[in-house]
């Protein structure tokens, strides 16, 4: 993996971390979510009359993870409802990392070396340490713990989708593009229809319409890159790499939202950082 592009799949990592922390602090968290993915949309929209659209193959794969990405979506916001962050982050994003290793070879036909599952498994080791964080099980979040899991499959499930769909793509920017185009308007359509009793607060989404704005941002370029990093390497060691934004995460929640730390957190983080860089080691 060239040097270039590793180094932007860590400052993806950057803005995932930046856009869940936003939404984690947001005091209403699905009006926060349904307003920034919609003005992704109203941005990207306008460049859909300049791009060939996605081969019909890969459009199919699209369109499933759009309707993944609406249990995603509201899942996310619930399990940022009832857990903190440096708990919840790194048990929804490494979870998949581990599936991904095992199954992406038989769906996705990739071939990953024993030094990339050394990588990957010594950074899925860090992250599970901090489901026992407080160091006795019965003080376990246990709805955080099944609300990060049940994301965790949708992860797993539109990584697969979108990974089939960006390489069967004749450009996986004009992937990327279609699909942050019509995310945000599949997604309010969806909640619109599910929840018809809950309304978009008006006077919330003006108030915080800056942090929204940038939010829009950071969610489509913490992804694109990904998709294109799809095409050119295994999916278990460009998931596993993106997930060192569940280092900056906790170290945000410790640090800013003044969750509690421990040893435990201490040695997670370690693991996940040395898993990094035998991805990279096994990349290059």
């Amino acid at each position: 993996m060239p040097l270039s592009l590793f180094l932007l799949i860590i400052l993806t990592a950057i803005a995932h971390t930046s856009w869940n922390v936003l939404l984690k602090k947001s005091q209403d968290k699905i009006t926060f979510l349904r307003s920034f993915l919609f003005t992704a949309s109203i941005i990207f929209i306008p460049f859909l009359f300049f791009i060939e659209p996605p081969t019909t193959e890969s459009f199919k794969f699209l369109v499933a993870s759009l309707f993944i990405h609406i249990f995603y979506n509201i899942y996310l916001c619930k399990m940022y409802s009832h857990s903190e962050i440096s708990f919840s982050y790194p048990i929804a994003r490494g979870s998949p990392t581990l599936i991904l290793l095992f199954i992406s070879p038989l769906l996705l036909g990739d071939q990953i070396s024993f030094l990339n599952k050394i990588g990957a498994l010594t950074m899925i080791g860090g992250i599970f340490f901090l489901i026992f964080s407080e160091g006795n099980y019965k003080k376990i979040n246990f709805k955080g713990l099944g609300l990060s899991l049940i994301v965790a499959c949708t992860i797993v499930a539109y990584t697969l989708a979108d990974a089939h769909g960006a390489r069967l793509s004749q450009n996986v920017i004009s992937y990327g593009i279609y699909m942050f185009a019509l995310e945000g308007i599949t997604f309010n359509i969806a909640f619109m229809f599910f929840f018809r009793d809950q309304k978009i607060q008006w006077v919330f989404v003006s108030k915080e319409k800056y942090k929204i704005l940038f939010a829009s941002f950071l969610v489509t370029f913490a992804y694109l890159p990904i998709l294109y990093a799809f095409t050119k390497f295994n999916v278990p060691s460009v998931a596993a790499l993106r997930e060192i934004s569940i280092l900056f995460t906790s170290i945000y929640g410790v640090y800013f939202l003044k969750e509690r730390f421990g040893i435990v957190k201490v040695v997670s983080s370690i693991l996940v950082v040395i898993g990094c860089i035998i991805i990279r080691v096994a990349s290059s």
